[in-house]
């Protein structure tokens, strides 16, 4: 069997995934040969050859049911995954959860302006407003500021508000509560109404069970990645549905979820989507997480695997400051008008400052500001810049080393509570580099 995975030989046919399975009726050879294309670019040209090499699988394993085509090395890896523990769903007592669905996010995620806005109006406002990320802020072990706050007003089903029995009243009640908050939510009025996602009154979010886990400690990951993306959050934000969560300031569980043995537990358990730089990513939804096997440990061996979770987040929140810092100064020095106003951001990549050379940053700024010229290439602003950056840029790498360091001693100790062996250590780095 070849899988070609996101490569498309077909012009015009765009989103499949093609294969070709080869079949004998009758033949005695009871293994499946099996060659998987998982990166970019084109197949090799000596295709034949190189199947001729790939690893097989027994085809008793086929059967009615829906087909697990991976190598009987990896399908035995991944069982002996499995049993060295108990499932995350048993772990956290069936308690992952899924950020808010709101069916409004433009009304009620607002921004920083917005909420100093509501706050100056009515102080009121701030016991509704709440620091608030989607998947694209959970990053390895930190979290992105995401300048962003959710309007969290309960259902009445959930939360009993002074309008939740004032009947025909209701709208009066929360006017005279909340009556910034009111108008601003007034203005989509219509479309609020609308929408699916709602609680009693159509000011108010649909309803949800478990408000009171979004105050507490919490790991938190996105709804698709494509690689680890598992983060401790300890400042009560609340998520939007592009998020799940497990609650609990657990960081031997951050440990676990973070190891490149869990990742490849789900790269052979979990949907894949699409290929993002030669990594695929995948649905982490609650179904895909729940049977992840946490493994027993000892006092020692949790406490070594929480200290470098906790010390690997640390690194990283330091770097990712870092980083940002450098990102404002930029701004400020490029991004903005002689009259002060703003010229645009960063595009993506004068984002990653830290690797580009002198010229390259400045082109990377004359795209994303639209100027006339790189600015970079004035004499004096390159003689400002370039070591301000080169000591930035130790810094960056610095930490960088400094946490594959912290993060290879937490992947080590996490191998030897699943008490794999060299070769399936080495068998399954070399799988989860896709």
């Amino acid at each position: 069997m070849v899988d070609f995975g996101e490569y498309q030989p077909f012009e015009d046919a765009e989103m499949i995934r093609p294969s070709i399975t080869v079949l004998q009726k009758g033949g005695r050879d009871r293994k499946l040969r099996l060659f998987k294309w998982l990166t970019s670019g084109h197949p090799p040209e000596n295709l034949s050859e190189v199947i001729l090499s790939s690893p097989t699988m027994t085809v008793e394993h086929l059967s009615a049911a829906p087909w697990e085509l991976e190598s009987d090395d990896a399908r035995r890896l991944r069982q002996k995954l499995a049993s060295a523990g108990q499932s995350l769903d048993e772990y956290c007592r069936g308690r992952i959860l899924r950020g808010v669905l709101m069916g409004l996010t433009d009304v009620f995620v607002i921004s920083e302006a917005k909420r100093a806005e509501l706050i100056a109006a009515d102080p009121r406002s701030a016991d509704l407003i709440k620091p608030f990320v989607q998947g694209t802020h959970l990053r390895p072990f930190y979290i992105e500021v995401s300048d962003e706050y959710l309007l969290a007003i309960k259902s009445s089903a959930n939360h009993n508000w002074p309008w939740s029995g004032a009947g025909d009243q209701a709208e009066a009640v929360f006017a005279k509560h909340y009556p910034a908050v009111h108008a601003h939510l007034d203005a989509s009025r219509e479309r609020a109404i609308k929408r699916q996602d709602q609680g009693q009154f159509w000011w108010e979010l649909r309803a949800c069970g478990y408000w009171d886990a979004f105050d507490q400690p919490k790991i938190m990951w996105p709804d698709i990645s494509k690689l680890p993306r598992f983060s401790l959050d300890r400042s009560a934000r609340c998520a939007g549905n592009t998020a799940y969560f497990v609650p609990g300031d657990d960081p031997y569980l951050l440990g676990i979820l973070s190891s490149w043995t869990t990742w490849f537990y789900i790269s052979k358990t979990a949907q894949p989507l699409r290929l993002r730089g030669n990594r695929w990513q995948y649905r982490l939804f609650t179904q895909s997480m729940s049977a992840i096997p946490i493994p027993a440990a000892s006092d020692a061996d949790r406490h070594a695997i929480a200290t470098f979770a906790e010390r690997s987040g640390v690194l990283a929140l330091e770097r990712y400051r870092l980083q940002s810092h450098v990102q404002r100064r930029l701004i400020e020095s490029f991004g903005v008008s002689r009259d002060g106003q703003s010229l645009g951001t960063l595009n993506e990549k004068a984002q990653l400052w830290w690797g580009l050379a002198l010229p390259a940053l400045g082109d990377a700024l004359k795209s994303s500001f639209k100027l006339a010229s790189n600015p970079l290439k004035n004499p004096r602003a390159a003689d400002e810049w370039e070591p301000y950056l080169m000591e930035n840029r130790a810094k960056v790498e610095s930490l960088t080393r400094e946490i594959a360091d912290v993060e290879a001693e937490l992947n080590d100790r996490v191998y030897r509570l699943f008490d794999l062996t060299v070769d399936e250590i080495k068998f399954l780095q070399r799988e989860a580099e896709h």
